[in-house]
């Protein structure tokens, strides 16, 4: 079986930060489980028994689990409005419009702005 070069030989750290989330539950047991894996869950009687079956039980999980980075390639696609591009590069109108309008903002004529609105 030829293995994909898209998948990332994995470099392993000598430990693995987890977190641990403790819950009291309404039936007087506490409830502990790993926030990364919220599958990996157990109830007890106390908070130390709960904690430690469920360390024991994901050390044992981990003893059967590989996990593999893998880089997700993403297709690039063309911007939808890319499509539009240069579409008015040789109509007439749209340059005379764009005209008016690039004479309108360097214009120094302020005569439509009331200058009370800026005092």
């Amino acid at each position: 079986m030829a293995i994909n070069p898209d998948l990332v030989q994995p470099q392993w750290p000598s430990h693995l930060r987890v977190t641990i989330l403790v819950e009291s539950l309404i039936s007087g047991k506490v409830a502990a489980s790993i926030f990364e894996f919220p599958t990996c869950r157990v109830e007890a009687d106390t908070k130390e028994i709960a904690i430690a079956q469920l360390q024991s039980n994901f050390l044992e999980q981990l003893q059967h689990t590989e996990a593999i980075p893998w880089n997700v390639p993403i297709p690039s696609t063309e911007p939808t409005w890319a499509q539009f591009a240069g579409i008015f590069q040789n109509d007439l109108d749209f340059q005379a419009i764009m005209e008016t309008i690039r004479a309108e903002r360097l214009s120094e004529d302020d005569s439509e702005v009331d200058p009370a609105y800026y005092q």
